[in-house]
């Protein structure tokens, strides 16, 4: 009995310690919070995006989780094809109406979707993560990927010149970007 007296002493004193301890005043002021701040990653689609709508490109987005056709198959790809060896990978379980899923491999399988809900012309801006298998410790096997997706009548190579040369511009927040310098020029103009 004195025992069991004592134990339940120690144990009301051990409770009445811990409350002191465990003190909450709930009239102490609120705790400012410090500010937050997007991913370094989020700032970045944030301003991709806004250079290639200023161009006049629609945001498109799509599953990270794609059936096959999709994915592969729509972009010319059959399960034989050897472009498929270093992409098809990441399967999932087979979805209930028998179709291969597939974690996505790059955001070309949006621009898939996209021409399927209408016809030309598309002027398409997809991003977004992609997976894909990697063999070295400087790969993780997720990455994001951006690609601009233009088809109308009388869309040239003098348009993709001038689309990515305006990109650099604005992105690289340079003005005199020149068509006519070499590559390591334009590096060296934009510090990099």
């Amino acid at each position: 009995e004195k025992i069991s007296t004592l134990e339940k002493e120690f144990e009301e004193k051990k409770i009445k310690e811990n409350l002191k301890k465990e003190v909450l005043d709930i009239t102490l002021p609120v705790r400012e919070v410090e500010d937050a701040y997007l991913h370094p990653m989020t700032k970045v689609q944030y301003e991709l995006q806004n250079i290639f709508v200023s161009m006049g490109f629609a945001i498109a987005d799509g599953p990270e989780i794609e059936d096959d056709w999709h994915c592969f198959e729509a972009l010319n790809m059959p399960p034989s094809h050897p472009a498929r060896q270093m992409q098809d990978t990441f399967y999932m379980p087979d979805s209930n109406d028998g179709k291969e899923i597939v974690l996505r491999t790059q955001t070309t399988c949006i621009e898939v979707r996209e021409m399927l809900k209408g016809k030309p012309p598309f002027k398409i801006l997809t991003m977004g993560k992609t997976y894909r298998r990697d063999f070295d410790a400087t790969h993780v096997p997720m990455f994001h990927q951006i690609e601009a997706f233009y088809v109308d009548m009388g869309i040239t190579m003098a348009n993709l010149k001038f689309l990515l040369i305006e990109f650099c511009k604005k992105f690289f927040e340079v003005e005199n970007i020149s068509s006519e310098k070499d590559s390591d020029s334009i590096l060296d103009e934009l510090e990099l």
